[in-house]
């Protein structure tokens, strides 16, 4: 009887143990988000080269650097050639 009692305390703890274990793994895969604010014309070459390239940047950055605590999140805007249209564009953040 005692021994099936300590087998089963030994249980408990090994379980509780393994939960505290895994809850410490997931706590350390949360990242934090940071938002980033990205103007760019979007009918020109290099604003369309810059949508496409940022992303990927960042994406490859965060291939090889998996222990980086926060996450870039892109926020674009399209400036429309002017650079009123770029400070509206910003102001719509605000």
């Amino acid at each position: 009887m005692r021994k099936d009692l300590a087998q089963l305390g030994f249980f408990f703890f090994s379980l509780s143990l393994w939960r505290l274990f895994i809850e410490m793994a997931m706590a350390q895969n949360t990242t934090i988000p940071v938002n980033v604010g990205l103007v760019l014309d979007f009918d020109t070459s290099l604003g369309k080269m810059g949508l496409i390239c940022i992303p990927m940047v960042l994406a490859d950055f965060y291939a090889s650097h998996g222990n980086y605590k926060t996450s870039h999140v892109l926020k674009t805007r399209d400036s429309r050639r002017d650079v009123v249209g770029a400070a509206a564009a910003v102001e719509s953040w605000c």
